[in-house]
């Protein structure tokens, strides 16, 4: 009995033993190849690292791969794919699968393999496998995408073909690859920009943008004119015309100062901020010299719009033009005084007689002292020019009394005339008479001696001569440089011309120079030795030193009229 309970009890063992035995069987038959690899102690499981097709042309969405159809002109009949595998170990393959077939190949001890797809069908649902040969386990699983396209084609449809996509890096599946609102194909075969940027000349402006504003997307500077289009867009200038407004500058230059490259005339003066500049005026303040009249209207008038005082005369343009006068001629009524002296005289500077005593304010003032102010400069009830003409003095009031006594002692005369001849006077009378004839005879001899000497004066002036080819004092003044030789160097020439001398309303005309400035020039010469003033009546003979005739300091030099220079 005993030994029966025994037997059992070894039959269940092993039943239980052989049990177990077959459930590990089948639960590692059921795993089959998709049971994973387990390593021992401390090992890292192999894996696929990398699956990377060789001949892919360009990455297209959601990890798909795009390739030629045709390399090399020839139709593929499978792609390569290079895989990388980490923890690499004996008996381990990698395997392509794709449309029910697939392609194996061992991994090499560095842990890469190099096989091709198993054709070109279904290659959108590829996967790459690693599996150990020995357990015929499979260890680890990659799908790749793959996605064949022809060169000529064009996946995004933009006008632009795969191939040239390409070699442009722009995207396959994006018609616009830069955003810039262009399509690819429209950019490179229309308008010569970059598919691949959205400004394709940098200049901050879109391609799209210039495209509409009539700027050239490919230049940063359409124009040229040194501004950026983007520049010039924000300062409201022309990014297509160098010169916005028209007025000889340039926007770059415009922009780099201070005038307005918007606008022609920025200081609205009348002229153009070039012309300003050629001229020297300033282009952003109207009225450069500061005399209040524009510079626009100066040039008009023909003033200097960059000097105050145009004609120097101590007035100013704008002053001139209140008054009346003008501001070009230094001298408006040609009365001897410049304007600025009649208005700081009290006299009118467009009335050459202000106080119409026949008599100029000029003359009035620099050679008879008298009040160009007043016609009766003494108050003798007689005017100036009557004095003058009488050869009276117009600035003393002893006239009357004068012209009195003369009358008077004209009829005295009368009466001691009647006496003489009533008491035997006549006798002396004609001694007196052949004494004056013999001072008029004097007088004669006086006169000749001046010819005498006048012409011995003009042998010595012909070998002292100017050096200058010169017939007249006029030619002598238009042949000097007399804008560099001192005014009374002028003078002295045309005397040397003139053999040492000649009337001072000979020099006015042969200058051209005001009569007041000949007057204030040659009493300075007077004063400096430089001349001899010899008074001819109503005129005045100027002498260089040696042409002074010796007669002139005769007590009768006032009676002789010497002959005019030269003969």
């Amino acid at each position: 009995m005993r030994h029966r309970i025994v037997s059992w009890i070894c039959a269940l063992l092993l039943l239980l033993t052989v049990a177990s035995v077959s459930v590990g069987v089948a639960t590692a038959a059921d795993a089959g190849q998709y049971a994973e690899y387990t390593a021992a102690g401390n090992e890292t499981a192999p894996a696929i690292q990398s699956a990377e097709p060789t001949q892919a042309a360009s990455d297209g969405p959601n990890g798909t791969a795009f390739v030629w159809e045709r390399i090399d002109g020839e139709r593929v009949s499978g792609y390569r794919i290079a895989v990388t595998v980490s923890s690499p170990q004996e008996n381990l393959s990698v395997c392509a699968r794709a449309n029910g077939s697939s392609a194996c190949t061992p991994v090499g001890p560095n842990g890469t393999a190099a096989l091709t797809t198993p054709g070109t069908a279904g290659l959108d649902d590829l996967s790459i496998s690693l599996s150990n040969t020995s357990s015929d386990t499979t260890l680890d699983r990659q799908p790749v995408s793959l996605q064949p396209i022809q060169r000529a084609g064009d996946v995004d449809d933009d006008g632009l073909n795969n191939s040239n996509e390409v070699a442009r890096g722009t995207t396959l599946t994006d018609a616009d690859t830069d955003g810039d609102g262009l399509l690819d194909g429209t950019e490179v075969h229309q308008h010569g920009t970059d598919p691949a940027a959205a400004d394709t000349d940098e200049d901050g402006v879109a391609d799209r943008t210039e495209l509409q504003q009539g700027t050239d997307p490919r230049q940063s500077d359409t124009d040229g004119d040194g501004l950026s289009d983007e520049r010039e867009l924000s300062l409201g200038t022309n990014p297509t015309v160098a010169d916005t407004d028209g007025d000889g500058l340039s926007d770059q230059r415009e922009a780099s100062g201070k005038t307005d490259p918007t606008d022609a005339d920025t200081d609205d003066d009348g002229v153009l901020d070039g012309r300003e500049l050629e001229i020297g005026t300033n282009p952003v303040q109207a009225d450069t010299d500061a005399d209040e009249v524009a510079d626009g209207r100066e040039l008009a008038i023909g003033t200097d719009p960059t000097v105050a005082d145009t004609d120097g005369d101590g007035v100013t343009d704008g002053t001139e033009l209140e008054t009346g006068t003008a501001p070009t001629e230094s001298d408006t009524d040609d009365d001897g005084l410049d304007d600025g002296k009649e208005l700081a005289a009290g006299t009118s500077p467009t009335t050459a007689d202000t106080d119409g005593d026949g008599l100029s304010d000029g003359r009035e003032v620099s050679d008879l002292g008298t009040d160009p102010l007043a016609a009766d400069s003494d108050g003798d009830f007689l005017t100036d020019r009557q004095e003058v003409a009488w050869g009276t003095n117009p600035n003393s009031m002893l006239t009357p009394v004068w012209v009195t006594s003369s009358l008077l002692g004209f009829l005295i005369g009368i009466g001691v005339a009647i006496a003489a001849i009533r008491r035997g006077w006549v006798t002396e009378l004609s001694v007196a008479a052949r004494l004056y004839i013999y001072r008029r005879l004097e007088l004669d001899r006086e006169i000749i001696e001046v010819n005498r000497e006048i012409e011995a004066t003009d042998r010595v002036a012909e070998a002292d001569r100017a050096d200058i080819d010169a017939d007249t004092a006029a030619e002598a003044f238009e042949q000097a440089d007399w804008e560099l030789t001192p005014d009374a160097r002028l003078v002295k020439l045309m005397l040397q011309v003139e053999n040492g001398r000649m009337h001072q309303t000979d020099i006015v005309e042969a200058t051209d120079w005001s009569k007041a400035k000949v007057s204030r020039l040659l009493s300075r010469m007077v004063d400096d030795d430089e001349v001899v003033k010899i008074r001819l009546g109503r005129e005045n003979l100027i002498c260089l030193e040696r042409a002074k005739p010796a007669a002139a300091n005769s007590p009768h030099a006032g009676d002789i009229k010497p002959p005019t220079p030269g003969g």
